[in-house]
Parts: structure tokens; sequence; C-alpha cells
């Protein structure tokens, strides 16, 4: 496996132990609307899809517990309640429903013989489990709320639950034949203890009974419980049994309701359609489809889900009226959710959701108001129908969308139909202004030939066509993160979550149709953005992976569209900065302003940004690699790179020391020659930038690096290369060892070498022995001698200088030590072509002596490094200075004095489709070549070190620019640094100075346009 999921979705889990909790004992299943259960397209007969499930003829026959139901309600009286109950059924004219009571069930069901165990399984006596159907309903009298507890959990069936849990069951086995086996009913007898609370029970008994009969819940006349607009009589009357939900301000019932259980015109419609009483001719019946409509207004696909309704027109008034009317919900016959190739084909109890609703398109949309009264004894009536939205609140139960209504698209005129009684009347209903498909941008979509993911990784699609779903590829590596963010949006392209319920899943290119993905989304909308969708995935292996947008329900529709967004980061130039950070580009999809970026867990300023590319300032860190992660601020979605980026020096890395010779050294006296090192990648060749060196010396040896101590770090330079200078302190041998990036690898890499040093009376030391100098230079350079005597300085003691051999003048013959042993004059050379050598002798004696030695070096032999400040990316601060060091053609080279170094500047305003594009004014002309500002140039000579520092400005000009610096020296020796500077980073806020590694280069696609390009 390639892939998998790195965040769980935090809704699934809710939703699942909720509908555990509700399924425990009867498995509510996916099912269509109208009725309850529709027959699908596997488990039943094929024969049956389609069909509503009923009672075979109609007739449900039932068994009563042998217990009480409470106190107040004994066997029989609980018996009467109950056939009361059937009766608001069973008395309905033209439905053919007949209730049978078929005496006592074997026992008295109670908290001793039910229970469920461990594993969620229901243990319980024979005659009441789904395979009892030689009891086809069982009726449980809960007499102490034991059985409910069982079932629901503890605490179910107290009496303060009673407004849930007072009567519950439903259907738990089917015949292949398309009919109820077997139903269960509980009423629980904590909830009926006093008389006030009877007409609660039977209504709730009523509903449960409707439940079991086979009818589903509808919507007619809301605004009896939202009270928007106030009811009215009419409308309670019209109000029907089978509506979802009930405010819990409603207890007892008949707050709400005056006659609860007393079936509307709706409730009688619907029975009479499932158990059509024959010869019936006292109804009539309006069918049709509910269809989107093209552009041209023509019927397109069918809609489901919309709740269309009847109502009769007063021939008193010419007014529709809200007594009679009944509904039907487009689409009740077709399978409202299907499952889709990303979450699976069957609920969590591993029930196909195919075993029911239809899967005939044909059924898509269509509605069936059969069982409309006519009223007054009339033989013809007009009924009106009209289209609404089910709340997704108080009708959230309605199907086939129940648990996530979908709002309708469009909007018809209300349409006045004649019927009469008997009548069979077809009108399709076109929702005029419904919205049409996105335009697809891409040729294919399929799993065959999935679609690339843009560049930007952003676009708007929608899944249009039953079981349409999308398919995007996208090149991913190893140790990475992505999040594939997908947005529903409605017609305006607003978030929502009342059309499509997005799921996204990733598979491996080349695995299998049909292989469950790795990683996806359990369920939609499992992020905290509204509306919002979204899969954060980890990859495992590098490859090429498909991307798969599906609804949930695996529906698709016109009205389904959705905004994707894909951030992936893949990549990050360079892959190695120095310890002290650096500007660092990382590319990938889906980048925009406002991401946020840590490296190694400190957050970074971002510079610039386009859809590909970013330009970031990483902070310093420690030696090693460092995850890098985006993140939006805005979704959640985040990438993460992790260990993409090496600071300093790597595992795999080198350090060696470079030749040099270490004579004995007087005490207290600086060394002849410096200790120098040099950190190289693995290949032996490639220097390490940054690199941190950890210095440290036995025998009180002190370093200059480390400002007089004797332990320090320090980080390599541009050309890998890390020096100090040394001063013993004691006699005998002293080790001075470098290591690299010390505390970070183990065993960590180390180099030595050995300086011996010696005391006597009187000793000598000079700092600078020998002498590069550029041939044909004219300077000006101090000579510094000390002088100790056991280690210790001597003040006030003369230094006699001579020119030994060759030409130059000294400022002074001699020079006077001062409280710290140091005597200095200056040496000036005009024109120097040929060695010098020089003597530092202590008077009047002159004993002991130095030499310094200064030996020309021609301008061929002149080479350039790079040292610090090349690659410099600034927001809104100065840059600092760039400096390089010359060298001559030794090995190892020395560092050459007096070389003219010239740095020449230019100003410039960037190509138009660079990145560093300025937000508002001229970038470059329209040949696509830079606009130059200015241009200056300066020549600077190298001090004893071999450095020469140039301090880059941009003078007036503002703005997004680059600086390109030629440097060179000598005939051939020349390098090029380019730096960058962008406004500040937010308001009045500046970013230090960052690097980049030399040479810089920081391309960009050039076929991005203009407008793609972003600049913080």
């Amino acid at each position: 496996m390639n892939i998998h999921m790195t965040l769980s979705a935090r809704s699934f889990f809710f939703r699942l132990a909720t509908a555990l909790a509700v399924v425990i004992f009867f498995a509510v299943l996916a099912r269509a609307g109208g009725p309850k259960y529709v027959a699908g397209s596997t488990f039943f007969n094929s024969s049956m899809m389609g069909q509503p499930i009923t009672w075979s003829l109609g007739q449900i026959t039932y068994y009563t517990d042998q217990g009480d139901l409470s106190p107040i309600l004994p066997h029989a009286s609980a018996n009467a309640l109950v056939a009361n109950a059937f009766l608001q059924w069973t008395s309905v004219s033209t439905a053919a429903l007949t209730a049978i009571d078929g005496g006592q069930l074997a026992e008295d069901v109670n908290g001793s013989n039910i229970a469920v165990d461990s594993n969620g399984a229901v243990i319980a006596p024979a005659d009441i489990t789904s395979s009892a159907t030689q009891t086809p309903v069982g009726i449980v009298y809960d007499y102490d709320g034991s059985v409910t507890d069982a079932l629901l959990g503890a605490g179910a069936g107290d009496p303060s639950q009673c407004f849930w849990n007072a009567v519950y069951g439903g259907a738990d086995n089917f015949s292949v034949g398309g009919n109820f086996l077997h139903a269960l009913v509980v009423i629980n007898g904590q909830c009926a203890l006093q008389s006030s609370q009877l007409t609660d029970v039977e209504y709730r008994l009523v509903r449960v009974l409707g439940d079991v009969i086979g009818l589903g819940w509808s919507q007619v006349n809301l605004n009896v419980v939202t009270g928007k607009p106030p009811p009215t009589s009419d409308d309670y009357a019209g109000f029907p049994v089978m509506h979802y939900m009930d405010s819990s301000s409603c207890v007892p019932i008949t707050v709400c309701f005056a006659n609860p259980y007393q079936l509307a015109s709706d409730d009688v419609a619907a029975l009479s359609r499932l158990y059509p009483a024959i010869n019936s001719n006292s109804s009539a019946r309006i069918h049709g489809t509910v269809y989107f409509v093209d552009h041209r207004g023509s019927p397109a696909q069918p809609m489901q889900g919309v709740n269309v309704f009847a109502r009769w027109i007063d021939p008193a008034t010419g007014l529709p009226s809200h007594r009679y009317a009944a509904s039907s919900v487009s689409g009740f016959l077709f399978t409202g959710n299907a499952g889709n190739p990303v979450t699976g084909w069957s609920d969590p109890l591993g029930n196909l959701y195919s075993d029911y609703g239809s899967s005939a398109q044909a059924v898509e949309g269509f509605f069936d108001l059969g069982g409309l009264p006519i009223p007054n004894r009339a033989s013809t009536a007009q009924y009106q129908l009209t289209v609404e939205a089910l709340d997704p609140l108080w009708s959230a139960g309605v199907s086939p969308y129940d648990a996530s209504q979908v709002a309708p698209s469009g909007a018809p005129q209300p349409i006045v139909v004649t019927v009469g009684a008997g009548g069979d009347f077809d009108q399709d209903i076109l929702m005029a202004g419904s919205a049409q498909a996105v335009p697809s941008w891409a040729a294919t979509e399929t799993w065959s030939a999935p679609a690339s993911v843009p560049a930007p990784g952003d676009w708007v699609g929608s899944l249009s066509g039953y079981r349409d779903v999308g398919y995007f590829l996208i090149t991913a590596q190893a140790n990475r993160t992505l999040s594939v963010a997908v947005t529903a949006l409605d017609e305006k392209g607003a978030p929502s979550e009342s059309k499509v319920a997005p799921v996204i899943g990733m598979w491996t290119l080349g695995d299998a149709l049909g292989t469950p993905p790795p990683a996806l989304t359990p369920t939609s909308f499992n992020s905290e953005t509204f509306g919002m969708s979204r899969l954060d995935a980890q990859v495992l292996l590098s490859n090429s992976f498909i991307i798969g947008i599906s609804d949930l329900r695996g529906d698709g529709r016109p009205d389904y569209h959705y905004h994707a967004h894909v951030l992936y980061g893949d990549s990050v130039s360079p892959a190695r900065v120095p310890v002290n950070g650096g500007a660092i580009t990382l590319q990938g999809t889906g980048f925009a302003p406002g991401l946020t970026i840590t490296v190694g867990g400190m957050a970074v300023p971002l510079l610039a940004t386009n859809a590909g590319q970013m330009l970031a300032a990483a902070s310093a860190q420690s030696d090693g690699p460092q995850t890098i992660t985006i993140n939006d601020p805005v979704s959640g979605a985040f990438s993460v790179m992790t260990n993409a980026i090496t600071f300093g020096a790597a595992a795999t890395d080198r350090i060696v020391l470079l030749p040099g010779v270490h004579p004995s050294t007087p005490v207290g006296t600086q060394a002849t020659n410096p200790v120098m090192v040099r950190v190289l990648a693995s290949d032996g060749i490639t220097p390490v930038n940054g690199a941190t060196v950890g210095w440290s010396t036995t025998n009180g040896v002190t370093l200059t690096i480390c400002g007089g101590a004797s332990t320090c770090s320090a980080a390599s330079d541009e050309s890998g290369i890390a020096s100090t200078w040394v001063t013993p302190s004691a006699t005998g041998n002293a080790i001075i060892t470098a290591t690299l990036a010390p505390g970070v690898y183990n065993p960590a890499q180390s180099v030595s070498t050995t300086v011996t040093a010696t005391s006597s009376a009187m000793d000598i030391g000079v700092t600078t022995p020998y002498l590069w100098i550029a041939a044909g230079a004219s300077l000006s350079v101090p000579l510094t001698a000390r002088v100790v005597s056991f280690g210790a300085p001597k003040s006030g003691t003369s230094v006699n200088f001579a020119i030994m051999q060759g030409s130059g003048s000294l400022s002074s013959p001699s020079a006077v030590t001062n409280s710290s042993g140091y005597a200095s004059v200056t040496l000036t050379l005009t024109n120097f072509i040929s060695a010098i050598q020089l003597s530092a002798c202590v008077a009047p004696g002159n004993n002991p002596c130095q030499t310094i030695a200064g030996n020309p070096v021609a301008a061929s032999m002149l080479n350039l490094q790079g040292v610090a400040g090349e690659g410099q990316v600034v927001a809104g601060s100065a840059f600092q200075p760039l400096t390089v060091r010359v060298i001559d053609g030794s090995t190892p080279p020395n560092p050459v004095l007096g070389a003219g170094v010239l740095f020449q500047s230019t100003v410039l305003r960037p190509l138009e489709n660079d990145l560093t594009l300025v937000p508002s004014g001229a970038s470059g002309d329209p040949a696509g070549m830079p606009v130059i500002l200015s241009v200056s140039q300066s020549t600077l000579q190298s001090d004893a070190n071999g450095l020469a520092s140039f301090l880059p400005s941009l003078g007036s000009f503002t703005g997004s620019l680059e600086i390109e610096i030629q440097v060179s020296a000598g005939t051939t020796a020349a390098l090029q640094a380019e730096m960058e500077a962008f406004p500040g980073v937010g308001s009045g806020s500046a970013s230090p100075p960052t690097h980049r590694p030399w040479p810089r280069s920081f391309p960009v696609p050039r076929e991005l346009p203009l407008d793609h390009f972003f600049v913080h």
C-alpha cells in the first residue's frame, strides 16, 4: 500500500455510534421514500425491484406479551390499547389492511430473558426474534423499563426518556418476494404510570405501527411545527401523524396537537397507495416525474428528493386547502443511497445499499399522489400541485434522501389538475431555472483515463448523472502528505451542505477498478469548514495516484457542483541550506497567498507565491534533516514534507583537515598557520555551506574563532571552509579538534591536528608570518609582533623591524610593545612585483627574531571563493554585505592580499512572468526583457585574509527588485551573485536577509499568466 489516511473524520464515529444505538435491535437500512421500504436490485427477487414492501395480502397478525404493561394498564387493558392503535390504520376505507390479534407470546418478556451480549447480538425469547415468522409481530410490554435498558442502553427505560423511548420498534425480517415477515414493537411501561400519559403512549404507538405497516415519514403543513406562518385549524387537521419529528416541548403531546393520532388526509392517501382497496373509486391519483430542465427549458435528468404535494382547491373559496392535502417525494421508489466506490456499497452493519430502492433511472424523479380524496361527495375536484424542499431538521428522516436532505433546484409555477373519482392522471413537473452541470474542463475524468490535476491544484466541477464519479491523476513522492479539499456548492457558488455530499478516495495508479481506496473520507463534510470534505493522505512510496470524488449516496445531478483544491508540497530548492537559514523555494500544487509554512516546527515568512511555487525565508535550525509543513489556516488543509530539507551537515557529509605546517610556537604567541578544515558532501567534492563545526582544544589553547576561548561552534563558509588561528597557553603538545555537527550524528566525524608549544624567558611571534600579495599592488599593511616571557606579555619592550630582502618602506624601524605585548608598524608597498622578506627582533640585541615573508601572486593565478552574502532575499530590510575571498592556485590555497576586486552591481525590475512581480506598476517590457534601473561598480582591495566585502544597495528604487552582481579579480577569476528584494511582509514589518547558495536559480514556468502570481 502506497498511501494511507493521516486523519480520521471527526463526525464519522459520532454518526456511526448514533446509528448503532438506534439499530442495535432493528436494522435501519438504506431505503427509498414514500413507503418506508422499497425492494432493491439485490436480496429481493428481481421482479420485485422498485416495489414497496408490504405485509402479504394486507394482513398483520400480532402477538402480545403475557405480562402487564404498567400498574394502571394490566394485560387486558394493554391489549385494548394496542387494538385501538391498530384500528387507526385498519379503519381507513380506501385501504385493504387488517390487523388480527393472534394471541399471546409464550412468555412475559422482561429484563431476565432479554439482553445484548458484548458483540451486540440480542439474546431474547425465540418468539420475538427476527426469525419468529410464526409470530409475525411481537408486542412487548416492558413493565419496568428493563427491556428498554437492555436493548437501548442503561437508563434508556427511565421515565425521563419517554419522549424518545415510550414506544419503539420496526420490521426486522423480509422475504425475497417483497413482504414483511417479522416485526417487533416494545412499549415502555415506565411511560404509562399515570392516566395522563396514555394519550402520549398511544400516539407514539400509532406512529410506530405506521412504521411496522410499511409507511415512511412525510412532510405536509410543516408550519404546524415551525410556526411560520402561524398554523390554522386546517393546518392542524391536515398535519400527518407520520411527520418525522416532534418538538421536545410537546409533552404531553396534546400541548401541540388536540387529536394527536387522528389520521390526516396525507396518512390516508399514503396507506391507500400502499394497500389499495379493490374497486375503490372514491379517490383519485396524480403521478408523474420531476425534471431538471436544460438550457432550452426541455426536460433533462429526473430530480429526486423534491416534496411534491397536492392541495384540494375549495370551490367555495377558490383557494388551496390545508385540510385536504397529500404529499409524495420524487424518486421515492428510487435508491436514495446506492453507495459509492469510495466509502463502499454497504452500510456499517454490512447490508448492501442496493438491497433497497430501485436502480432503474426511469423512477429517479417519479412521484405518486394516489389516494387523493374527492371531498363533499363530488365526482370531480381540482388539485393544485406545488413543490417544496424537505426541511433538513424537521423532515431529516423523510426518504429517499433521509438523514441528508438535498435542496431542489429551480422552481415551477403551481399546476392545477382536475381529477375525477377513480381517475388516474399523469402530470410531469419541470423545475424552471434549475441548475446546469459545470462544463468539463478535462477531456475525460474516468477511472481508466483520469484527468490530470491542474497545475494550480484548483478546479470547479460537478457530479452530473447518477453514479457520476470524477477521477483525477497526481504524481507524488514518498514521505509527503497531501490534502484534497472538496467544497459542495449551491447554484450561486456558495458552500452548501444541502447539495452534493462529497467523499474522496485515493488509489495507486494501476489498482483494479473496485479496489477499496487505502485513503478515504469515511463520510462527507468531515472538516470544520462548512460544506467541505477533506482527505488528508500520507504518501508512503513515490508513485502516481488517482483521486476520486463521489457523492456519498452515489448520486449525481446537474446541481451537484463542487470546488476542489489539492494542497501538495513536492520538493524544495535548494535541498540544503546553512544552519543559519536561507531562502528556499517550495515546488508543489495548490499554493496561494494566505498559506503558512513551518520548517522544523518554526514558522517562516512567506515572501512570494504562485500556484506552483513559494519563496520563503527559512530560519536558523540545527544540523540535519528538517520537516516542512504547509498549512491552509482557512480550510485546515496541510502538506507535510518529511525531512525534505537539510540544514548544515548531512549524515553522509565529510570533514577534512586541510594540509598545513605547524612549527613549534612560543606560548602566548599565535601559531604560524591557521588550522583549516573543509566540509564536503558525500561526493568528496561539493563544499557544504553553513555546516556546524565544533572546535575544541587541549592544554589550554585559545582559538580566534571562539573569541579567545578554547571551545565553540562555528559554521563553514560558502566554500565549506572553517578556520581558526591558534594561541597556546602552556608548553607541550595541544590537540585542536574540529567535529562535524557535534551531538547530531552518532558517531560524530572529527579531525584533529597537533600544535607544540615552547617557552623561554624571551619569545617573539608575528601575526602574519606569510603574506601572499597580488602582483602590482600598491598598499599599506600593518605588521604586528608580540613579545612574551614564559608566555606572559612583555610591555615596554622595543621591537626592531627591518626589510631583509626586496623593496618597500616601513613607517618606523622600531616599535614599543603595549600592555598586551604587541608592537606594530606599517609596511608600504608600491607596484609590488618581487618577493620581500622582513624581520622582527627584540631589541637591543635583536634576539630572538621572527621573519615575515611576502610573495607576489600573478593576476592569472588569482581565484575567487564565495564566503557570505550570496543569494540574499530581503523583505523590507537592507542587504548584508557580499563577501568573497581572493586565493591563489596553491593546494591548499592561500589568501591573497591587495587584489583589486571589481563589484559591478545591476539593479533591475524582473521579468513580468517571474515570481518576484510588482503588485502594481511596471514589470518587464513587452519583449520579455527585464528593466534595468541602474548600473554601478566599485573596486575594493582584498585584506590579509583575502577578503573583500561589498554592501549591495537598491538606491531609491522600491518594489520587487533584483540585484545582479558580477565579481571579478585578476585576469579570469569571476563569480556572479543574485539577490532579491520584496516589499515588507505585512504592515510595517521587515524580514531579515536570507540566502540562497551560489549560484542562485529560481525558474518560474513561463506558461503561467501574470495574474497567477502573488507577492506577499
